[in-house]
């Protein structure tokens, strides 16, 4: 291994930031009618592809929530219908299934994280994004703790990796490329570390991704043409409650204190200071810690990172945005598909489809444009009015647990507060029996 000396060490550039973060959003009252209305949104684009005989593919339909865009990715196997946000994933599901498990996830993107910051992107998911159909209650499932490192980290081998857990040194391994080393791997969910060449990962990234962190590497004093690692703590709510860390605010209040325990908990050694006949026996634990890795532990501070910030304004309008690059794909697969019929495209018959599609879009827009131009958006008792007697009552029941597990001074509480209100009197005019709380 390289000589090093501690004064070079103590200034290797770093920078600390949080690489994912998953939460569970609990869904309010205004849910069960937003979830039926998306699945309706879903089947009007399946139906329109199924008019035009179109092989459509679940993310070929791009549905609004909120009046934002967004790509259906499909249902998975934990019954949660998946949508795509350029800066975030979200899922929904239906309420009465798994009644035991929230019903809207989350999980924002490396490409959100760092175009927006990580505060501005959970504020506009939560109060932009989810708005009213949140208890404004974030449960956080999972969070990557992460450092960006000058440092070379290929001499890494397994002994120099240690765990004050038994089982995870047995869970060491490594992934090697080009006859080096890219990652290492230590420990399993729900708490494990990896330590991979970042650099050589963003060469397979996306132009979009490669150049917003190539940006943040130079913003921060790290060189793009050294050598780059990203240590990386995974870690998930099973490791996170014995810790009493049940939120996404809890989490980010404690991150610098959880990434300093973890540096403690998986030690990286310094094999130089014990001798040869002890490192494959218990006494390798009396070898000192790294340097680099007393670094990475003394140098982990989200002070900064958590300073990177988007006002509301400049990002409500931002939606799903299909690229060129996304096209492309789509298209090749059309003229292959014309090529195994030995009909072959000419440039005459692309530029008579591109002149087609364009006068078709703008009649469809006009029309659109046109009929949202005398539609009015009914208003809330206007809604009302298309609820059962049973869905009104279980909207009041929904609208009161809400206003009871919030504080007055919340200004959620008063709109709360005005819609509970509109709906006992709809409760009135109907005379359906209930009990009034506020009464």
């Amino acid at each position: 291994m390289e000589m090093i000396t501690p004064n070079l060490i103590n200034s290797t550039p770093v920078v600390s930031g949080i690489d994912a973060l998953q939460y569970f959003a609990q869904s309010g009252a205004f849910y069960e009618r937003f979830f039926e209305e998306l699945m309706d949104q879903i089947e009007d684009k399946k139906a329109y592809f199924k008019s035009i005989n179109y092989a459509y593919a679940d993310n070929d339909i791009i549905v609004k929530i909120n009046n934002i865009d967004v790509l259906y990715s499909g249902m998975g196997r934990d019954g949660f219908h998946w949508f795509y946000h350029d800066f975030f994933r979200i899922a929904f599901k239906d309420s009465e299934k798994s009644p035991n498990i929230q019903n809207i996830r989350v999980q924002v993107n490396a490409v959100g994280i760092y175009t927006l910051g990580l505060k501005s992107l959970i504020e506009y998911i939560n109060k932009v994004f989810l708005h009213e159909l949140t208890m404004n209650v974030f449960l956080i499932t999972r969070i990557d703790l992460n450092m960006f490192v000058q440092h070379d980290f290929s001499y890494l081998r397994k002994e120099m990796i240690l765990s004050k857990k038994k089982d995870q040194h047995a869970n060491i391994a490594e992934h090697m490329g080009a006859y080096e080393l890219e990652t290492y791997y230590v420990g399993k969910k729900p708490f494990l570390l990896r330590i991979y060449n970042k650099r050589r990962e963003l060469k397979t990234a996306t132009q979009i991704k490669r150049d917003l962190m190539h940006n943040h590497f130079g913003v921060n004093g790290l060189d793009i043409e050294q050598p780059i690692f990203n240590v990386e703590f995974e870690m998930h709510r099973e490791y996170l409650k014995p810790f009493g860390i049940n939120t996404v605010d809890d989490v980010l209040l404690r991150a610098e204190t959880l990434f300093k325990h973890a540096c403690d908990a998986i030690r990286l050694l310094d094999l130089t200071t014990i001798s040869d006949k002890d490192i494959n026996t218990p006494n390798r634990r009396r070898a000192e810690t790294l340097p680099i890795w007393q670094h990475v532990k003394d140098s982990y501070s989200i002070k900064e990172f958590m300073q990177i910030d988007t006002p509301l304004e400049k990002i409500e309008k931002i939606t799903f945005r299909y690229s060129l690059e996304d096209a492309e794909k789509s298209m090749k697969k059309i003229i292959t598909r014309l090529f195994i019929h030995q009909s072959d495209p000419t440039a005459y018959f692309m530029l008579d489809v591109l002149q087609k599609a364009r006068d078709d879009f703008d009649l469809k827009q006009n029309l659109k444009n046109l009929h949202e131009a005398h539609i009015e958006k009914p208003s809330f008792e206007d809604e009302l009015q298309t609820y059962s007697d049973e869905g009104l009552q279980n909207l009041e029941a929904s609208l009161s647990r809400e206003m009871h597990s919030i504080p007055l001074s919340d200004p959620l509480h008063l709109d709360l507060y005005e819609r509970y209100m509109i709906v006992c009197r709809e409760i009135d005019i109907r005379s359906i029996d209930y009990e009034n709380p506020f009464a």
